[in-house]
């Protein structure tokens, strides 16, 4: 397993730790995310409130991609 793919398994596990599980839009939205974006977002995730901040982050990231 590739290194963004390690990332993207984490991310989605933390969240879901966090949030309960995600609809497969948001899922799909963080798959498609470059290492960058995925290793910025583990940095960022615990200053997260809620699922919508987390939304709201990747509407930003990939409406920049």
């Amino acid at each position: 397993m590739g290194l963004l793919n390690q990332a993207i398994a984490l991310i989605k596990l933390l969240i879901t730790q966090r949030f309960g599980e995600v609809s497969e839009e948001i899922s799909s939205q963080i798959e498609s995310l470059p290492l960058a974006d995925v290793e910025d977002l583990v940095k960022v995730f615990l200053s997260f409130n809620s699922l919508v901040d987390l939304e709201s982050w990747l509407q930003e990231r990939l409406s920049l991609n």
